[in-house]
């Protein structure tokens, strides 16, 4: 199946049309804690819609909360 975004072909594993993404949300794990349907939201995202300044703001505001959280 090819990817709905990229066009690129994602193997046979891979079976949801656009229209099942945007309904299950990227998301089709049925028991999933609320952190790790946001984290793989966030990586759909980088990979999918976000552009290189939006990637940039986040890689700046992931450092600063690391360098925050070295000295605690």
């Amino acid at each position: 199946m090819k990817h709905w975004k990229t066009k690129e072909e994602m193997g046979e594993g891979f079976s949801h049309t656009k229209k099942e993404h945007k309904k299950f949300e990227y998301n089709y794990l049925m028991n999933v804690n609320l952190y790790e349907k946001n984290l793989m939201r966030t990586y759909y995202l980088i990979r999918d819609v976000w552009n290189k300044k939006q990637i940039l703001e986040l890689k700046e505001y992931i450092d600063q909360h690391l360098e925050e959280s070295e000295g605690k």
